[in-house]
């Protein structure tokens, strides 16, 4: 039996690579070995498990906020049901004491009216006693009396009934009315509490982007100032270059005059990323790079920008 040597690798998938195999029509046991380990370590990143934390604080966030969306609807539903009931038993409430107030006016009425006949039966049973004097008609007149003067004690009974229940009836009025205008009192502070709220969060977003709007000019008056100064830097470092490199110092201050003035034109103070005091110390650094050359100042420079 021969033996092969095999070269034995993993891709960057992780698949074995086998090279220098023979072609086989079986399937052989492969011993390996030299073989590397192929337990993959874990591939979870720090930064994967990091997002999947957050991503799962996020849900959380987001399901307890649900929650409490949820209670605050189903309390606000529970709310406006047992409003509704209330409102139905008052009405209720009313309507009865509307319906007894209606029925006691009638009870008044009908005993008056039998009051007056009781009264027109007695006056007529008297007036026949009298008239004929027989025993009959005395008791028949003392019968009527009696009968007239129960009527007027059912009929002062009506009317007291009846003025207890129109009592009642203004008194429900009343408290209807007044309900009716702690609820509109209590609408109109609710309203205007959630105008003042919703004034008071505009105003404190209005400041919150005003706040931002005043950071992010300071930063880009921050980041406008580096770069004016990056750019006086700059041309400093090749006034240098040219200062210390080979050449006439007529062909030194005709170079550096070329850096000079392109950097001028870009932080002049009339320009828009101009800025003043980078202006003034490009200017010192051009006149400090011709007294040094020896030139003749031929671009001259202000301390201040008054342009």
């Amino acid at each position: 039996m021969s033996v092969h040597s095999i070269m034995v690798n993993l891709n960057n998938s992780g698949n074995v690579i086998m090279t220098n195999a023979p072609p086989l029509d079986f399937v052989p046991n492969v011993e390996m070995p030299n073989a590397p380990n192929l337990v993959r370590p874990n591939t979870v990143r720090p930064n994967t498990v990091r997002q999947l934390r957050a991503r799962a604080e996020f849900h959380a966030r987001m399901a307890n906020q649900e929650a409490r969306i949820k209670a605050a609807e189903k309390a606000q539903e529970k709310a406006i049901k047992n409003a509704v009931k209330k409102a139905a038993e008052e009405k209720a409430r009313e309507t009865a004491i509307k319906n007894a107030a209606k029925k006691a006016e009638d009870n008044a009425r009908n005993e008056a009216v039998r009051l007056s006949r009781a009264e027109a039966a007695a006056a007529k049973a008297a007036a026949r006693a009298k008239r004929e004097k027989s025993n009959r008609n005395i008791a028949a007149a003392k019968k009527a009396a009696e009968n007239a003067k129960k009527a007027a004690e059912n009929a002062k009974k009506a009317a007291e009934n009846a003025e207890k229940a129109k009592k009642a009836k203004n008194a429900a009025a009343n408290k209807a009315a007044a309900n009716k205008a702690a609820a509109n009192k209590a609408a109109a502070n609710k309203a205007a509490a959630n105008k003042a709220a919703a004034n008071k969060a505009a105003a404190n977003k209005a400041a919150a982007n005003a706040k931002k709007a005043a950071e992010n000019a300071e930063k880009a008056k921050k980041a406008k100032k580096l770069a004016a100064n990056a750019i006086v830097k700059n041309v400093d470092n090749k006034l240098k270059v040219i200062k210390n490199g080979p050449g006439s110092k007529e062909i030194k201050n005709k170079l550096g005059t070329k850096v000079y003035r392109k950097a001028s034109l870009k932080l002049h103070p009339q320009r828009p990323d101009g800025n003043n005091e980078s202006f003034v110390k490009l200017g010192k650094a051009f006149h400090n790079f011709q007294s040094e050359i020896g030139t003749k100042v031929t671009a001259g420079f202000n301390e201040t920008w008054t342009g």
